[in-house]
């Protein structure tokens, strides 16, 4: 899967709603700050973690992705527009979580990755 366009505007545009909104309220300067420098530095983690893309394999409620196998759990979700795929790695206490855009894959792959989860993995939609 490569990186979203999607996602990285709606990254940046998040980034800078915040920015207006802490420039804006009333307060002290180095609390609003330090919010600023806070949500910045957020704002470059996510986009520094969303460049790199992932390589999925799913077949029914097994999963590998990036290498690592585990499951699909509940509480993963499909729609045209937006998949979430809610997985536990094999041996891990918590559960992670993969946001899928349209984007991301070719129009084929992303509705079979969609098909595979609604129907072999029984996920809600």
């Amino acid at each position: 899967m490569r990186a979203s366009r999607i996602a990285r505007a709606l990254i940046v545009a998040s980034a800078a709603a915040t920015l207006a909104m802490l420039s804006l309220i009333p307060g002290s300067l180095a609390v609003r700050a330090a919010a600023m420098a806070w949500s910045l530095t957020v704002a470059c983690h996510a986009l520094a973690r969303h460049r790199r893309g992932h390589s999925v394999r799913i077949q029914g409620r097994s999963i590998i992705i990036d290498g690592v196998p585990g499951e699909v759990v509940d509480g993963s979700f499909v729609a045209p527009w937006l998949t979430i795929v809610h997985w536990r790695p094999l041996g891990a206490r918590f559960r992670r979580t993969l946001l899928v855009l349209p984007d991301m894959l070719d129009p084929g792959a992303f509705r079979r990755l969609r098909v595979i989860l609604r129907w072999e993995g029984k996920i809600r939609a």
